[in-house]
């Protein structure tokens, strides 16, 4: 039975007064309505000029505004699309906070849902995307990545459908980041032990079979002229010994 111009008035009445609480609104019935109030809150977020001030909307308004429903979703174990839950899942990428974009990007894919239109691109591939850009930012700082990129590289490496360029900056990444000194630099003399060297060479391999022009061949040079060199060092040690 369809409801009267009146009565979908006092739903989006009521619907607002919840969000504006920070109380979950059940999705099911009220989704068209959800929809309209989330694009509205979509575009005023885009009309502030700072992407800083937009980071802080994000964290202080939207997602407390959001999560309770999102939240309410979860737990009620019922799947459809549900463009709130995507939303949420990019503002918590945004605003740093991982361990919950995470766990939420991992349900959304297992659920299919669908990235907002804007984004050009599926989840696994967004959230491969975010994760790569952000571990690169963090290692050049000089500031763990774990445990969120060997979270993600598994996914990447085992689970998840991505173009072949995408996977192979991932591999790319995993073996330069072995060969990262205490000084920020990668570099294959900085690394003494054989074992590493290799692991990171097979990282390189990989990421050059997914990708011919993954751009890997000069440090992969490099890396087996270090091990030779070591070996040889191994070996004429062990000769002196005798």
């Amino acid at each position: 039975m369809s409801l009267s111009p009146a009565q979908r008035h006092n739903q989006r009445i009521e619907m607002e007064q919840k969000l504006k609480l920070s109380l979950a609104v059940g999705t099911t019935e009220s989704m068209h309505l959800l929809i309209k109030a989330l694009e509205t809150d979509v575009e005023q977020l885009r009309n502030l000029p700072l992407i800083a001030d937009r980071v802080e909307h994000k964290r202080n308004v939207l997602l407390p505004k959001w999560v309770p429903t999102v939240e309410a979703y979860l737990a009620s174990g019922q799947v459809y699309a549900n463009p709130v839950l995507a939303w949420c899942v990019i503002w918590l990428f945004d605003v740093g906070d991982l361990d919950t974009a995470l766990d939420w990007a991992d349900l959304a894919i297992e659920q299919q849902q669908a990235t907002p239109e804007r984004l050009r691109s599926n989840f696994p591939t967004f959230v491969a995307d975010t994760m790569l850009a952000w571990a690169q930012e963090s290692a050049g700082r000089g500031e763990s990545i774990e445990p969120y990129f060997s979270r993600t590289f598994e996914n990447v490496a085992t689970k998840w459908r991505l173009h072949e360029q995408v996977t192979a900056k991932w591999y790319k990444f995993a073996g330069l980041q072995l060969l990262r000194g205490d000084d920020g630099q990668k570099s294959a003399a900085s690394v003494d032990d054989i074992d590493t060297l290799k692991k990171a060479d097979e990282l390189l391999a990989i990421a050059e079979q997914h990708y011919s022009k993954a751009g890997v061949s000069t440090q992969r040079q490099t890396i087996a002229a270090r091990i030779r060199r070591l070996e040889k060092e191994l070996k004429d040690g062990n000769s002196n010994q005798v």
